[in-house]
């Protein structure tokens, strides 16, 4: 068992619901500093859910690392890598997309 894995798996994946259920941006100072125009030009529900779920798989990989004994080193690199392209192209989506911006 690795407790420093295992606690940031759980942190990440709390953080991960918290933020799922819309509730985890109102937290962010970016939030709380952006001009009330600029929040209303976003969709900020199907964009929290969109991240939140992006944090929880990371979370669950770190669970995986810290509970699962033959999930060590070369496994948890691949599935962190392979977690950062997604993320990569998760954000590259976010940024092009207009799904997450009200017309």
């Amino acid at each position: 068992m690795n407790f420093t894995c295992i606690f940031f798996g759980i942190v990440f994946t709390i953080a991960g619901f918290i933020f799922a259920c819309g509730k985890g941006h109102i937290h962010l100072s970016a939030w709380k500093n952006m001009p009330q125009e600029e929040k209303e030009k976003i969709k900020i529900v199907p964009l929290c859910r969109n991240i939140g779920e992006v944090i929880t798989l990371s979370g669950i990989i770190f669970l995986m690392k810290g509970l699962w004994t033959g999930f060590e080193n070369h496994w948890f690199v691949t599935a962190m890598t392979a977690w950062f392209i997604v993320a990569g192209f998760d954000l590259w989506y976010i940024e092009k997309s207009s799904r997450y911006y009200k017309k």
